[in-house]
C-alpha cells in the first residue's frame, strides 16, 4: 500500500500499549517513518538522525543548537523561543546524545502540533548556516579593540566548559570512551572546550549536507491525530530530496583481551584534593541489545544489584563506607553495544583498588550463591509494574517510547522489539520460574568472564583549572602573535558585527512568520478531573479516574505543624520513613516488601502562597502505588512506615546523609541555575523560603552539619 508517497513495510497491533503500530518508507528518499495509532491526547512528532562524531568538535551539539537559528520559511533568529511564546505544547527541545541528535515535540492541541511539526522541519532540512551561525553556538575569537585581550567565546563552548568542571560528568564520559575508544563513543559528541575551537566552517556545513537528510532520518509520530495527516505533511518536506547514500553505521568495537585501566584528575577547586573526593567506577561491554527478552535481562540484572537499598551490590558498596553514594550509570542500554558502569563517589584515590576488588568479590560470591529468591521476585515485580504502568510523569508517553524504539531502529533492526514487552518478559518470568539461573548465566558470561572491562579513576587535582587556563591562554596568545595588524582589526570588525547582530530585533516580517495560536484553535471548555470528599470534611479526597487497573495514594502531612528550624532535615526524614525499617522489618526487608508487592513509595515536598495575605500552604507527601490487587498491601506498609519506624540505626542514617550530601554537591554545577534563582525567591514569599530550606542550599549547609 503507497499512501502520499509512502509504502507501508509493517503494521503490528502491540495491545500492551493499546497502540496500532505502521512502519513506513518514503518511497523517493526512503526515510522510514513509524506511526502509532492510539487515543492518547498527548501528541509526539520527533525526528532524529544517526550523528556519529569523528572527533571532539561537538559538531553534533552544535549543529544541535544551530538550525534552531532560523530557517526558510521561519527567518526569525530563534524561531524556536517565538514559537513557545504562543504554544501550548507540553515538550519542546533538541537533544545531542553520543550518536545520535533527535527533535522532538508534543501537544495535546492538534493545530499547536501541526505548528511545532512544521517549524521543526523547516528547522532540520532548511536551516540558514552562515558563519555567523557556528561562531555564535559553536565558538568564536572575541576581540572588542585592537588592546583587547584575545578570547574564546560560543554557547557550546561555554556549555561545555561548565560540564567538564563538573566531575560526575566528567566521569560519565570517561568511563563511556573508555570501554569504547576505537569507535565514535570513543570521543565527545557533545565537545571538548580544548577541541571545539579545532571546527571550522567548512566541516561543520559539510556536517549538516551530510547527516541532515531523509534518507539518513527516524521519523516518529504517536497520539490521536490524524494518521494520514502525518504522512501528507512529511511528504511535503520529503519529496524536495533525492535519495542519498549515507554512510552513517557506527563501528562495533573490538573486545579487549585484558581489562584496562583509566586515570584523569578533574577540576577540585578551591577546596582541593583534602579528604575523600575520588571516584573510581568498573565498566563492562556488553552485548548489543537486538534480542528483547536477553535485553529485558539486563535491565532486570541492573535493578536487582543496584535498583534499592536491598540490592546486594548496592548495599556492599555503601555498606563499606569506603565512599559516599554509588557512581556511574548502570546499565547503559541506549547505545549500539550496551554498557555496565557502577562504583563509587566519595573515595579516597588510594582505595580505589579497594572499591574495585569488592565489586569483583560481590559479583563473583552472587554469581556463585545465587541471587535470593525474594530480590528477584521484588525486582520482577518492580520493573513490570513500570512497564504496564507506563507512567512518565510530566514527560509524554510517546517520547519515552520513542527512546525506546530509537535503542532499535538507530542500528537499522526491529524498532517495535522493544515496545512490545509482553512476550520478552513472558519469557523471562518463565526461565525464572523453571529455576533456571538467569542473572548468575549473566554475571558470570558478561561480567566475571569478560575481559572487556575498564577501571576508571577520577582524582581531585587542585591546579588543574588553573593549568587548562593558562593552555588556553597560551594558545591564544600563540593565535595572536601569528595574526598581523589587518587580521587583527578583522577580528575586532567580525566581534561587532555578530553582537550587532545578536542585539538587533527581528523585523516584524520575520516574526510574523511564526505561527501562533488563535482563540479558535481553543478548547472552549476545560477538562474537569473529577473529585469527591466521601467523608465530607475534605480531608479524603478521591479522583475517579481510569487508572488501568492501579490505585493510587497521596498522604499529605501539614507542615504548618513543624518547627521552621527543622525544615532541611525534611528530606532525610522522608527517606528515613522509607529506608531505616519499622518494628516488624530491618530496611532491607521492608525494602523487599515494597518491591514485591507494590509499584512503589515517593516522598515529595509541596509548598505554594495562598490567597490570604503572608498565607502559606506547606505540605510533606507520601505517595505510593500498587494494583488494585495489592491495595491492601499498599495500606498495610504505609501503616508501619508511618507508625513504626526505627530511627534508632546512625551507622544507616548517616549513609543517607552522606548520599543526599553528595547529591546535591554533584547538582550544583549542572543545575547553578535553579540553585541561584530558588535562593533569590526564598527572599520575596515565605512559601518559596520554605522550598529554599527543603531543596536548596539550605540543605546543603544542613547536611555539612549532619554528616560530620
Amino acid at each position: 500500500m503507497t499512501l502520499h508517497g509512502f509504502d507501508l513495510i509493517h503494521e503490528q497491533d502491540i495491545p500492551e500499549l493499546k497502540t496500532r503500530a505502521r512502519l513506513f518508507r518514503h518511497a523517493q528518499t526512503g526515510a522510514p517513518l513509524l506511526s502509532l495509532e492510539n487515543d492518547d491526547e498527548n501528541k509526539v512528532f520527533g525526528i532524529a538522525f544517526r550523528t556519529p562524531p569523528s572527533d571532539s568538535t561537538g559538531v553534533p551539539h552544535i549543529m544541535e543548537h544551530s538550525v534552531l537559528n532560523g530557517s526558510r520559511k521561519y527567518p526569525a533568529k530563534e524561531p524556536f523561543m517565538q514559537l513557545v511564546k504562543g504554544s501550548l505544547k507540553t515538550f519542546v527541545n533538541a537533544i545531542t546524545f553520543p550518536d545520535k541528535t533527535v527533535y522532538p515535540v508534543a501537544s495535546q492541541n492538534l493545530q499547536d502540533f501541526y505548528n511545532l511539526v512544521d517549524v521543526y522541519l523547516d528547522a532540520v532540512f532548511h536551516p540558514r548556516l552562515n558563519p555567523f551561525t557556528l561562531q555564535q553556538e559553536g565558538w568564536h575569537y572575541e576581540l572588542d579593540s585592537l588592546n583587547s585581550p584575545l578570547t574564546f567565546r560560543g554557547v557550546v563552548f561555554n556549555e561545555m566548559k561548565g560540564a567538564y568542571s563538573n566531575a560526575d560528568s566528567l566521569l560519565f564520559r570517561t568511563s563511556q570512551q573508555a570501554i569504547l575508544p576505537d569507535t565514535p563513543y570513543g570521543v565527545d559528541s557533545g565537545g571538548d572546550p580544548t577541541h571545539i575551537p579545532d571546527l571550522t566552517y567548512a566541516r561543520f556545513k559539510a556536517f549538516h549536507d551530510t547527516y541532515y537528510h531523509p534518507s539518513n532520518a527516524r521519523i516518529w509520530f504517536y497520539g490521536d491525530d490524524d494518521p494520514d495527516e502525518r504522512l501528507r505533511l512529511l511528504d511535503a518536506y520529503l519529496g524536495e530530496f533525492l535519495p542519498l547514500a549515507v554512510h552513517s553505521d557506527i563501528p562495533l568495537q573490538p573486545r579487549f583481551n585484558q581489562p584496562r585501566r583509566v586515570t584523569r584528575g578533574y577540576d577540585a577547586g578551591k577546596e582541593g584534593a583534602a579528604g575523600k573526593r575520588g571516584m573510581v567506577t568498573l565498566n563492562w561491554l556488553l552485548t548489543e541489545p537486538t534480542d528483547p527478552p536477553t535485553t529485558l535481562a539486563f535491565d532486570l540484572l541492573a535493578h536487582i544489584l543496584l535498583g534499592t537499598p536491598a540490592s546486594p551490590l548496592r548495599k556492599a558498596l555503601i555498606d563499606s563506607a569506603l565512599g559516599e553514594e554509588l557512581a556511574g550509570a548502570g546499565l547503559m542500554g541506549s547505545l549500539q553495544q550496551m554498557a555496565f558502569s557502577t562504583g563509587l563517589k566519595g573515595i579516597a584515590v588510594e582505595d580505589a583498588a579497594r572499591v574495585e576488588a569488592l565489586i569483583l568479590q560481590t559479583l563473583e560470591r552472587l554469581a556463585r550463591e545465587g541471587f535470593d529468591a525474594e530480590v528477584v521476585e521484588a525486582s520482577l515485580n518492580t520493573v513490570e509494574f513500570r512497564l504496564r504502568e507506563n507512567n512518565t510523569g510530566a514527560f509524554p508517553r510517546g517520547l519515552s517510547l520513542m527512546f525506546r524504539a530509537l535503542t532499535t531502529w538507530l542500528y537499522d533492526a526491529d524498532p517495535l522489539a522493544l515496545l512490545a514487552f509482553e512476550s520478552p518478559l513472558s519469557a523471562v518470568k518463565a526461565r525464572v520460574a523453571a529455576g533456571e539461573p538467569v542473572f548468575e548465566d549473566l554475571l558470570r558470561r558478561y561480567f566475571l568472564d569478560n575481559t572487556h572491562r575498564a577501571t576508571v579513576i577520577l582524582q581531585p587535582d587542585s591546579e588543574l583549572r588553573s593549568r587548562e587556563d593558562a593552555a588556553e591562554q597560551e594558545r591564544l596568545t600563540q593565535t595572536r602573535a601569528a595574526m598581523g595588524e589587518e587580521e587583527l582589526k578583522a577580528v575586532v570588525e567580525n566581534t561587532r558585527l555578530l553582537k550587532q547582530r545578536q542585539e538587533t530585533p527581528d523585523s516584524p516580517e520575520a516574526l510574523a512568520t511564526i505561527p501562533m495560536l488563535k482563540r479558535s484553535d481553543l478548547d472552549r471548555r476545560h477538562k474537569p478531573i473529577p473529585l469527591a470528599a466521601p467523608d465530607g470534611d475534605g480531608r479524603v479526597l478521591y479522583h475517579d479516574l481510569f487508572t488501568n487497573g492501579i490505585a493510587y495514594l497521596d498522604v499529605g502531612l501539614n507542615l504548618r505543624a513543624l518547627p521552621v528550624q527543622h525544615l532541611p532535615y525534611l528530606p532525610l526524614f522522608g527517606r528515613a520513613l522509607l529506608e531505616m525499617g519499622t518494628d516488624k522489618e530491618d530496611f532491607v526487608k521492608l525494602a523487599l516488601r515494597i518491591g514485591r508487592t507494590t509499584g512503589g513509595f515517593q516522598r515529595a515536598a509541596f509548598t505554594s502562597p495562598t490567597r490570604e495575605p503572608g498565607g502559606i500552604a506547606a505540605w510533606a507527601f507520601l505517595r505510593g502505588k500498587a494494583t488494585t490487587a495489592h491495595a491492601q498491601d499498599l495500606l498495610d506498609i504505609l501503616h508501619d512506615i508511618l507508625l513504626t519506624v526505627r530511627l534508632d540505626n546512625q551507622p544507616r542514617f548517616r549513609q543517607m546523609v552522606l548520599q543526599e550530601k553528595a547529591r546535591l554537591e554533584a547538582g550544583l554545577i549542572p543545575s547553578g541555575h535553579m540553585v541561584a534563582t530558588a535562593r533569590l525567591k526564598a527572599q520575596f514569599n515565605e512559601a518559596d523560603w520554605a522550598a529554599e530550606q527543603m531543596g536548596g542550599i539550605s540543605l546543603g549547609l544542613s547536611l555539612e552539619q549532619v554528616a560530620w
